[in-house]
């Protein structure tokens, strides 16, 4: 019996071991809100940002890489709440919207909306069958977190699409634009846009693009 619990308790230690290690290698990325409105000068703007942001954030979510809004809007109190909050990067992003009618695309206001984020937390006991109350314990916040992860995804998306039904045209062009700086540096470490025109009303755009833009953010910090 006492072996079998040194062995558990082996078995434990070294995974909260490499857990550590992994966190420690992990880089944080601090995420601005963007400028993205759609359909302004409509009458029926909708404002996408928090939702684009909520979306930047479950795709970029990953052992590999920590993730944070930042709650500032200009770029001077952006860096400083940046390296406040220890990042190692920030990604700024703008969403343009180009009219089929029009031969030139309108650089969309910033306006903030709030979002909701459950905070979880979990439990321990006390060793022998406290290293398995734990392990139930961390299995209980991961699934939670998860499950958290996927509605705040899934409420994103409905936002998105939501506005893209009401103000996406065909031939509309949808413009993604974005960069990946490290905090106190001008030249970004990725920079690039993205584009692409819808070919029906209210086709959605935008979630590809968002996709693209994460799938390139994930490579960029992973590799460095």
């Amino acid at each position: 019996m006492r072996t079998l619990i040194r062995s558990m308790a082996a078995i434990f230690m070294g995974l909260c071991l490499a857990s550590g290690a992994w966190a420690a290698q992990r880089l944080k990325v601090g995420v601005a809100l963007p400028r993205a409105q759609l359909g302004q000068g409509n009458g029926e703007a909708a404002d996408v940002a928090e939702p684009v942001r909520q979306a930047l954030l479950a795709y970029l979510k990953g052992p590999a890489i920590e993730v944070v809004a930042l709650e500032a809007r200009i770029p001077l109190q952006i860096n400083a709440e940046a390296k406040e909050k220890a990042c190692d990067f920030v990604l700024y992003t703008d969403v343009t919207q180009t009219k089929k009618s029009s031969g030139f695309g309108m650089l969309k206001k910033l306006a903030p909306m709030a979002a909701a984020v459950p905070m979880l937390g979990g439990g321990m006991g006390n060793m022998g069958g406290q290293m398995a109350a734990t392990m139930a314990a961390q299995t209980m916040m991961s699934a939670s977190m998860q499950s958290a992860q996927e509605d705040a995804m899934a409420n994103a998306m409905a936002a998105i699409n939501g506005a893209q039904k009401n103000n996406v045209k065909a031939g509309d062009t949808l413009t993604f634009e974005y960069k990946l700086v490290k905090p106190d540096e001008e030249t970004p470490a990725k920079a690039d846009k993205l584009a692409a025109k819808a070919k029906e009303n209210g086709q959605d755009v935008l979630s590809p693009l968002i996709e693209s833009v994460a799938t390139a953010v994930v490579g960029t910090v992973a590799g460095k």
